[in-house]
């Protein structure tokens, strides 16, 4: 054989009886080379391929029968020529066998000058040759650094990775686990992985395993793992099976990521859209508020409508508007509260709404016993309270109050500021009707005015020019009785006169008014009619409800009062004249009678109290008899501010 010609030590000077040997030989080492698994090529002591098998010309590109006669270097990168020269020589001084897979990280040439790397075997043979055993190691590198690499990924990973045993032994714990879960390595392996999954989660953990040992599709689970500290942490959790040589399921693999941000984003996300919800509905309710308040709607209505809003988009239990003009507050309007609750009056100081309105500020507490004294109802809310001023005409007349049940929370900034826009549509509700109060008695004015003038320029011009005439037909009258007539109903005339003058007078007061001082004197001479027998005659001069003061009001009626019984009790009169006259800048009540006459006065305490009156007034008091009979009290007070 070619190749057993080749196997022949260099150099060797073999006599015939050994040449037969050494064909033997040389076909014995064919016939082994041939049958090794790995790629064999033998050289001899100068380094020159004397042998190869077909491993060895596949492995390294040659074509058959070509390999043999060159030197070994040609399958070593020319880089490594010259080391690797000097690591023969050391070898051919000392041979000795090495196994593969000694540490050494080599690296073969092809035909083409592409490389690969490989582990070699050596083997001395008799006669200087060396056998070398070559295994491609490609498969067996690239398998080991893809293992270094997923080792360096898992180290490296910003995401806990836990391995397990098929019973749930830990096995694997990469330094994220470490910072996330709070275990050192050695803490955790060889514990049970329910270690650290929480009774609540471990549902999910089931699941998880069972589609990775029947590889299912199954994503990442949100679900809460257990740390250290025994804190609860928000965690996505994925499996996967870590299968075997042989295809078995020998454990499982799990992929923890934090996901305490996005919950917390998720959270804030939904915050917003709360937020954003509410918003939405508070301005609707703001618009459908002020459509309300535009198209007329009425007062209580409309603050029953924002009491109801309150309820529904605050969230409290109760909402009350309470108002306060000249009396104690009252309940106005309401939603949440028992009927009861309306028009019902409080002693002042004494609740949320006129402490709101004293301080003239929002007012909020835990409980609604904190700022009111008042004693409610049991079955309604005693927790959280709210009182908001309503600010109308630039003055805290009214208060919107919000109470929740105990135990729940307190109001929010959001929900204080909401209320205080319902406040502001209250107000502007308030407003509304002033300004609507305003514009009827404006017209009401006018009308009174129109009629005022009308009667002065043509009822009274002619009334007038009736009694002149009937004046001027006096002396053209013979007969007495005529006469008398005639003069009686000019006194009528004069007497129908001064009645449309007084009417005047009160169509020019403010309409409205419930303590004009013409009404409350009318009223007073219709009570003492009876004690009297017949009606005493009043009569106004001058603006009796816009130039006497208020203050003054109650010291007049006294007057009458006290005038108008003394006739009763003591003159016996048939005839009662009540006068209340405005000149300039005073007031003089005067009642006459035709009765008997003063008299003696017995008990003056009743006139003695009229000159007081008078007095702290700065005015003056008289009671004199009349000329022909009968009493005059006359009672001067100025009006002047």
């Amino acid at each position: 054989m070619v190749e057993g010609e080749g196997l022949a030590p260099s150099g060797a000077d073999a006599a015939p009886e050994s040449h037969e040997h050494d064909e033997i030989s040389a076909g014995l080492l064919s016939a082994v080379i041939s049958l090794m698994p790995d790629a064999a090529v033998v050289v001899d002591g100068e380094g020159s391929v004397v042998a190869v098998n077909s491993r060895a010309e596949e492995m390294f590109g040659f074509e058959p029968g070509t390999l043999p006669g060159e030197q070994m270097e040609v399958l070593v990168p020319e880089r490594l020529r010259l080391r690797h020269r000097g690591h023969r020589a050391s070898f051919a001084a000392d041979p000795q066998t090495r196994p593969m897979g000694v540490g050494l990280e080599l690296t073969g040439r092809r035909r083409d000058g592409s490389e690969l790397p490989v582990d070699i075997s050596l083997a001395p043979l008799a006669g200087g040759l060396v056998v070398a055993s070559i295994r491609d190691m490609t498969e067996q590198r690239a398998a080991s650094a893809a293992q270094a690499q997923l080792a360096t990924i898992v180290r490296s990973s910003l995401d806990a990775i836990v391995s397990t045993t098929r019973e749930g032994q830990v096995t694997n714990w990469n330094p994220a686990a470490a910072d996330l879960l709070g275990y050192e390595p050695e803490e955790i392996i060889g514990e049970h992985i329910s270690r650290i999954v929480p009774p609540e989660s471990e549902a999910v953990l089931e699941e998880l395993l069972d589609a990775a040992f029947t590889a299912s599709v199954a994503g990442a689970r949100d679900t809460e793992w257990r740390t250290k500290s025994g804190e609860r942490v928000p965690v996505a959790v994925s499996a996967s099976p870590l299968q075997t040589d042989d295809g078995r399921v020998g454990g499982f693999s799990f992929v923890i990521r934090d996901i305490r941000e996005r919950k917390a984003g998720e959270q804030e996300l939904r915050r917003l859209l709360a937020e954003e919800r509410r918003l939405e509905r508070q301005h609707a309710a703001t618009s459908e508020i002020r459509l309300a308040l535009l198209s007329g709607r009425d007062l209580n209505d409309s603050l029953t409508l924002i009491c109801e809003r309150a309820i529904e988009l605050v969230g409290a239990d109760m909402a009350a508007l309470v108002m306060r003009d000249e009396g104690p507050s009252r309940v106005v309007a309401g939603a949440g509260i028992a009927p009861e609750m309306f028009e019902m009056e409080f002693p002042l100081e004494d609740t949320v709404a006129d402490a709101v309105m004293a301080e003239e500020q929002l007012l909020a507490a835990p409980h609604r016993g904190d700022i009111s004294k008042v004693e409610l109802p049991p079955e309604l809310p005693e927790g959280a309270v709210l009182g908001v001023p309503v600010l109308a005409a630039g003055q805290v007349t009214a208060a919107l109050t919000l109470v929740r049940h105990e135990g729940e929370p307190a109001f929010s900034n959001a929900e204080q500021l909401f209320a205080e826009s319902l406040a502001a549509q209250a107000a502007l509700a308030i407003e509304l009707e002033r300004a609507k109060k305003d514009r009827e008695n404006m017209m009401l004015i006018g009308d009174r005015e129109r009629i005022g003038r009308d009667l002065h320029d043509h009822v009274i011009q002619r009334l007038f020019a009736a009694g002149l005439g009937l004046q001027g037909c006096l002396p053209l009258v013979e007969r007495p009785e005529v006469r008398e007539r005639i003069a009686e109903a000019v006194e009528a005339l004069d007497e129908t006169i001064r009645q449309i003058r007084n009417t005047i007078f009160e169509l020019s007061a403010p309409p409205g008014t419930t303590s004009l001082l013409r009404v409350r004197a009318l009223e007073m001479t219709k009570e003492i009619e009876g004690a009297l027998g017949f009606a005493p005659t009043l009569r106004f001069v001058g603006p009796i409800d816009t130039a006497v003061p208020e203050r003054v009001i109650p010291h007049v009626l006294a007057v009458l009062r006290e005038g108008l019984s003394n006739a009763a009790r003591h003159s016996g009169a048939s005839k009662v004249e009540v006068v209340l006259e405005v000149t300039g800048t005073w007031l003089k009540v005067t009642v006459r009678d035709n009765g008997v006459g003063i008299g003696e006065v017995r008990r003056p305490s009743g006139t003695a109290n009229l000159a007081e009156r008078a007095r702290l007034l700065g005015g003056t008091f008289e009671l004199s008899p009349r000329e022909g009979g009968g009493t005059e009290l006359s009672w001067r007070v100025p009006i002047s501010s």
